[in-house]
């Protein structure tokens, strides 16, 4: 597709004004990937980008209440 002209409230703008790159559409696409990811994970909304970082935060609170208690692995071998 080829911007010919912008017709904005009875002007027409050339396309050298309306300079949109395609890197500039995927750096503005991330940027909302991330703010969506983001708003997700602050309202506990599981969404297809939120649930990987869910499950990392999982356990990394898993982890630490495993080193704050000393929990041990040779525990469970001797049961």
């Amino acid at each position: 597709m080829e911007l010919v002209g912008v017709y904005d409230n009875g002007s027409i703008i050339d396309p050298e004004v309306v300079s949109i790159t395609p890197a500039d559409i995927i750096t503005r696409f991330t940027q909302n990937v991330g703010n969506l990811t983001s708003m997700s994970l602050a309202l506990n909304i599981p969404t297809q980008l939120s649930v990987p970082h869910m499950m990392a935060n999982a356990f990394k609170n898993v982890a630490a209440i495993a080193l704050e208690t000393d929990y041990d692995l040779a525990i469970l071998k001797t049961l």
